[in-house]
């Protein structure tokens, strides 16, 4: 008996390593939105976003100056090139704020990213605007609000656009104002039970435990959400931003909310690759949650609030990475959608502040 278990434990660890192979970690290699690409620049996203490095107080961000395959980060911590502190006179600034998608993980350059397309929209017609890339990796709202309030302010931007919503999507949200005394990695650590901390301490050899592990605890985290916590969580995200709008508006910058897609969302002809992607995000019920924040869109005290999760609509070419990530074609799409919604308001505070 002993004997068959030890045969079946092994045979479930080869399958999982042959598993990890065929289906890496890196979505970048074998996705369909990656396949215009070739292998050495797919393996180079891949290679890159584990060398990115990042400080962990006051909150998680990017360490400056950083100069890598396609990702550049410059002397304040943001991505891309640097710009000056002290605004130009006739320099509109516009702060992106989000989580990886707005970053741009997975875009083949600097100028790439959602930002950087939106910025040159504002360019292409002749408008002064400078559009700065704040996405970081995992920020959710918590993070976000927090680093408008106490960091982005200082660089005196006209205007917050922030993309969010897949990142406040699949978790119980927590209420309170984050602390920045306690770090991304150390909340983090703080959820995981016992197993959990045993695991990674005992384990670490063992792949089955950590390619299986994630998935059963998508699932489980799922299996606690309803339409009691979509609820919830929609009040908190919704208060949450309402605060920072107001807040705002009290300095004279406006702020505009964009609830970003995922794979899924809208009526987009998905690829095979997107559509596995799409089943997966079905299951843990990310859609379900931003369903819920759509509903309670507008925010009053905000600029302007928009639900952009049918963009890609009438889209055939592959354009996810995953559940939520985009490539350049992608995210230059986007990019046009969130320029068509806020050129009018851009506009008209311009003329305003002259």
């Amino acid at each position: 008996m002993l004997i068959l278990l030890i045969s079946i434990l092994i045979v479930i660890e080869t399958s999982v390593r042959i598993y990890e192979f065929v289906i890496p970690e890196c979505f970048y290699l074998n996705a369909d939105a990656s396949q215009e690409m070739n292998l050495e620049l797919r393996k180079q996203l891949c290679e890159q976003s584990k060398l990115v490095k990042t400080i962990e107080f006051p909150v998680f961000q990017y360490e400056p100056n950083q100069s890598l395959y396609t990702i550049n980060i410059n002397s304040f911590g943001f991505r891309g090139a640097d710009f000056n502190e002290i605004k130009d006179d006739d320099t509109y600034r516009i702060f992106m704020v989000g989580g990886s998608t707005t970053f741009g993980s997975g875009s083949t350059s600097d100028e790439t990213t959602i930002p950087a397309f939106l910025e040159k929209k504002f360019i292409e017609n002749n408008l002064n605007v400078e559009v700065i890339n704040a996405g970081v990796g995992a920020a959710d709202s918590m993070e976000e609000a927090y680093k408008i309030r106490h960091i982005y302010k200082k660089y005196d931007p006209d205007h917050f656009i922030v993309y969010d919503g897949w990142n406040d999507s699949f978790t119980h949200l927590n209420p309170n104002e984050l602390n920045p005394s306690i770090s991304r990695s150390e909340n983090l650590e703080s959820k995981k039970s016992f197993i959990q901390l045993w695991i990674s301490e005992n384990l670490q050899m063992y792949r089955t435990i950590y390619v299986l592990y994630p998935i059963f605890s998508h699932y489980s985290i799922s299996s606690s959400l309803n339409d009691d916590v979509y609820k919830k969580n929609s009040e908190i995200w919704k208060n949450r931003w309402s605060k920072i709008c107001d807040e705002n508006n009290m300095d004279g910058i406006q702020t505009s909310i964009f609830l970003q897609p995922v794979v899924g969302s809208g009526n987009k002809k998905l690829t095979i690759d997107e559509k596995r992607h799409a089943d997966y995000i079905k299951g843990i019920k990310t859609r379900e949650q931003l369903d819920v924040y759509s509903n309670v869109l507008p925010i009053e005290s905000c600029t302007a609030s928009f639900d952009i999760r049918n963009s890609l609509d009438g889209v055939e070419k592959a354009v996810y990475y995953d559940g939520g990530h985009l490539n350049d074609y992608g995210n230059y799409l986007i990019a046009n959608k969130i320029y068509e919604k806020i050129l009018p308001i851009i506009s008209n505070d311009i003329k305003l502040k002259k």
